[in-house]
């Protein structure tokens, strides 16, 4: 059964409760932020926030849905007019690694932990369609020019995303580098980039024999 994804199409005062809503989401996780937190720091009434969304639930649904929404169209346009598998995985890197606010991992986690059934499922469907399919469609063409091989489509999109949600944020001055400013500067990363991950992805890390 087709699920279908509903994005958010409320008025300006809706779509300033949702940023609202999540921001603090990102930053504190779902269980720490209350209902009371978001109509505090959004400017608005319980009853004006309940007009528009029944619950907590509902807001991270709506929050998730223009993430992946932003995250969808911000690939598409990267992908315009790049040829190959590698240009066209680093144009994906480029947006997947340095969105302010692509923590895909944090919000598939909260989904799971937090939302009910049906919640859990209109974001599932978002994942499909709006990230997950566009990878797969990158990874499939680079097989069929027999630029990939050795995996599936699927596989290699599950492998490409997985360290795109490891590295998210560790690009030096991402939120996660920042956070490891406290170790010796011979401990961080200072050559990491989307062409590195990419390449890291498409040859491994083994020394590659020269003839």
């Amino acid at each position: 059964m087709e699920i279908p994804v509903q994005e958010l199409t409320y008025n300006a005062t809706a779509r300033k409760i949702v940023a609202i809503a999540a921001q603090l989401f990102m930053q504190r996780g779902y269980r720490a932020v209350s209902i009371n937190d978001i109509v505090n720091a959004a400017g608005v009434t319980k009853p004006t926030l309940y007009y528009y969304f029944p619950d907590k639930g509902e807001l991270f649904v709506q929050m998730g849905l223009n993430l992946l929404a932003s995250l969808h169209a911000a690939m598409t346009a990267s992908l315009a007019g790049k040829a190959g598998c590698a240009a066209r995985l680093t144009a994906l890197a480029e947006v997947l690694l340095t969105e302010r606010d692509g923590d895909i991992r944090m919000m598939r986690h909260e989904m799971q932990e937090h939302l009910d059934p049906p919640q859990r499922r209109r974001l599932a469907a978002a994942f499909q369609t709006r990230l997950f399919v566009p990878i797969n469609q990158v990874m499939q063409a680079g097989i069929d020019a027999d630029e990939l091989a050795g995996h599936s489509a699927p596989e290699l999109a599950w492998l490409f995303l997985g360290l795109m949600e490891a590295f998210h944020g560790q690009l030096p001055g991402g939120s996660r580098h920042r956070q490891l400013d406290q170790l010796d500067d011979s401990l961080l990363p200072t050559t990491l980039s989307p062409e590195t991950v990419v390449s890291l992805f498409l040859y491994g890390v083994a020394k590659r024999k020269t003839c």
